[in-house]
């Protein structure tokens, strides 16, 4: 699968060449097969299939999109075969030039090749290969690959760039030209041709000897954060803080000393699908012209709707899922539990309600200063087991243990949650770290975040000149310590998460005694100075040097009848707009969602971090085209799907058995489990008990709702924009 590419592919440019002993054992056969398909010669192809894997391994690093490795190493293969039959041609030789000993070797050479080609393997894969000339190219192809490098549907359209329904096509037209003998004679010929067993050996032989292929520079979004991998788990990715959703975090080191690693999923939600996308990566660029019925149907040339019909994972509650309870304490903290029977880990995450589109006027990154301060409040950190997140709408603070250590854990909490006294110390160290993720955001095109941040500034504050450096260098420590007691904790809006092997009765007697007796203040969030204007478009400057372009509707809250049409839109164009080429082209990063909430209004948003000389015009354009495909009812085929899938992974958290069978290869299975933990801890924070409500109500959703909506809320009269510009230097 993709993302396990993805996963590989990362060990890979960390050093790790037992990875890429699994990517060379996982498509040799496929490589070899296309190798022989183009050259003719089995041995031959053998040799091929090693250059391409020596070449891949060189040019790893230049690969941008790691989703799409099947199909450039396609390209790869392609190009080598043609070199290898470029430089096959020599010239003719004279036998009166050579002496008679070169004359017995030839003769000798000959003789013998002349006896192979009468073994009856050989006669037998001439006739294959003359069986296969009767076949178009494309049918070729596709035989090749699906009998001699064993190879599905699905993976042989993931490597030529074709839809699944196109490739199946295919292979049946050929089925039908070849006589039912002549196909059985191409199985058996070409199903049994082993590769030689040191093709692997003489592959990592070269690969040892080839200097370790760089770490890509461009490094993807996560926020403040070590390391991130996608999670498989859609709704997650779909409902929840795109911030957070696209990856587990392990929590920031508040020690480290290095420079911070920062990491962006280029596609914000990971659906597989069969869109069609050639090797080139040009959106709308048929591989034959009107061939295939695929299920993904083209709204224009430039756009295509992706086909989810076949591949979403059912995934449902079972026994084996984790046993939830909520409860609430007497200070009014609601509690949520995931019971994980025989777990050996616990993770406990809060939420509080103070985020980065809710901070006060001047004051943008406070939040993020606070969570901060917070967490060290309590002494030293030790990184492994305590963190802290600051998201669009709220915060989390963590503390990852075991059935041994979460009491510790809970004392954390209960220290957190109480308000300690800030330490000027403290203040001093977090300030260069916090700028020093500023810089290396910045050099990314990553500040998606700190575009959050201003966009608050700019639509609720009435700013024009943000200086995010500025606020975070000349915050005082008594004004921050007054700003957290004033925002931090809210009656009804604390919500503990528990996930793992802790006994509920325990678990509802330890927080009644250690956080119950916490006094919950009638806090509210900052205030709005000015109001939102409505379908305004804005500009305003910023000391972070990346242009940003952001759009934002108003939409209504959860309780509303349209909110699950809405829910499920924006995970459609989510997806649209994360896997497009064009928008990768002109973009650093775009993300989208429904998670920029302030006290007064809920937005749907998209975000995009411009590369420098881009068209703004252009982007704006595209962004439109994509939303605007939903507008149609015939174009949302795949609403059916998606529909059946959210609602039942909003009705319970998934069994255990199928979490841990989509678990990336490189991610422990303990880190995995504490992230369903954190993502369903998002969403009870977000929706709480009305989650089944929602659930039902999103199973009812039809085509005609999402056009319904999209038609009604996205529209121009609705649309507020800003651009966000670098401060000309002084």
């Amino acid at each position: 699968m993709e993302k396990d590419d993805v996963q590989l592919i990362h060990r890979i440019l960390s050093g790790d060449d037992e990875a890429f002993s699994t990517l060379v054992k996982k498509y040799q056969k496929s490589v070899h097969a296309l190798a022989w398909r183009k050259i003719g010669d089995f041995h031959y192809a053998e040799e091929i299939t090693q250059d391409v894997f020596i070449q891949a391994y060189k040019k790893l690093s230049t690969l941008k999109d790691y989703n799409q490795f099947a199909g450039w190493l396609y390209v790869v293969a392609n190009r080598i075969c043609f070199d290898w039959l470029r430089k096959q041609k020599p010239a003719e030789q004279s036998l009166e030039d050579e002496s008679m000993k070169t004359v017995d070797k030839l003769t000798y050479e000959s003789y013998t090749l002349e006896q192979q080609e009468i073994e009856a393997s050989d006669r037998r894969k001439r006739i294959v290969r003359k069986l296969l000339e009767r076949l178009p190219e494309s049918e070729r192809t596709v035989v090749t690959l699906y009998y001699l490098g064993e190879m599905t549907t699905k993976e042989i359209g993931r490597f030529l760039g074709v839809s699944v329904n196109t490739i199946t096509s295919r292979l049946q037209r050929a089925r039908e030209r070849l006589k039912a003998s002549d196909e059985l004679l191409i199985n058996d010929t070409l199903g049994g041709i082993p590769l030689s067993n040191n093709v692997i050996e003489n592959i990592m032989r070269e690969v040892a000897n080839i200097k370790t292929v760089p770490t890509p520079t461009a490094k993807p979004f996560v926020p403040w954060t070590a390391f991130g991998t996608a999670i498989v788990l859609v709704i997650l990715l779909i409902s929840v803080s795109n911030e957070f959703l696209t990856r587990f975090q392990e929590p920031y080191s508040f020690e480290a000393t290095s420079e911070p690693t920062i990491e962006i999923i280029d596609s914000i939600t990971v659906i597989e699908t069969d869109a069609k996308r050639t090797v080139r990566n040009q959106i709308g660029k048929t591989d034959t012209q009107g061939e295939g019925n695929s299920e993904g149907s083209r709204v224009s040339d430039d756009i295509v709707v992706p086909n989810t019909s076949t591949v979403l994972p059912m995934v449902s509650a079972s026994d084996d899922a984790p046993k939830l309870t909520r409860f609430t304490l007497s200070n009014g903290i609601r509690v949520v539990n995931l019971y994980v029977e025989n777990s050996s880990d616990v993770g406990i995450f809060s939420y509080l309600p103070l985020g980065l589109v809710t901070d006060g006027k001047a004051k943008p990154q406070w939040s993020q200063l606070v969570n901060r301060l917070t967490v060290k409040s309590a002494g030293p950190i030790d990184y492994k087991t305590s963190g802290a997140e600051t998201m669009t709408d709220n915060m989390r603070i963590d503390f990852i243990g075991s059935p041994d250590t979460w009491m510790q854990g809970v004392d954390k909490h209960a220290k957190w949650l109480s308000g300690l006294p800030f330490s000027e110390d403290v203040l001093t160290e977090e300030v260069p770290n916090v700028l020093s993720q500023i810089d290396y955001v910045e050099k990314n095109l990553a500040s998606h975040k700190f575009s959050h941040t201003a966009w608050n500034q700019v639509f609720r504050h009435g700013e024009t000149d943000i200086e995010i450096r500025e606020s975070i260098k000349s915050a005082k420590l008594d004004e921050l310590q007054e700003y957290r007691d004033l925002h931090l904790l809210q009656a009804d809006r604390v919500l503990l998460c528990v996930i793992g092997g802790v006994d509920i009765e325990i678990l509802k007697q330890t927080l009644e005694r250690q956080l119950g007796s916490i006094n919950i203040p009638e806090n509210r969030l900052p205030e709005a100075t000015v109001s939102p204007v409505i379908g305004k478009d804005q500009n305003a400057t910023w000391d972070i040097n990346v242009t940003h372009y952001i759009e934002t509707y108003p939409i209504p809250r959860p309780e509303d009848k349209d909110y699950p049409a809405l829910f499920v839109a924006s995970g459609l164009i989510q997806f649209a707009i994360g896997k497009d080429e064009q928008l990768k082209e002109q973009t650093g990063y775009v993300v989208s969602g429904i998670d920029l909430a302030t006290p007064e209004q809920i937005y749907y948003y998209v975000n995009a971090s411009l590369k420098p000389e881009t068209d703004l015009e252009k982007v704006k354009e595209r962004i439109r085209q994509l939303t605007n495909q939903l507008r149609q009812p015939e174009n949302n085929r795949q609403v059916a799907m998606v529909t059946n899938y959210l609602s039942q992974e909003l009705s319970a958290p998934p069994d255990m058995k199928t979490l841990m069978q989509n678990k990336p290869e490189n991610v422990p299975e303990s880190m995995w489990l504490l992230q369903l933990g954190v993502s369903w801890g998002m969403l009870e924070y977000k929706y709480g008990e009305t989650m089944s409500q929602l659930a039902k109500a999103i199973a009812n959703v039809s085509t005609d709702d999402v056009a319904s909506v999209v038609n009604r809320y996205f529209t121009e009269d609705r649309r507020m924009t800003l651009v966000l510009s670098p401060k000309a230097s002084e």
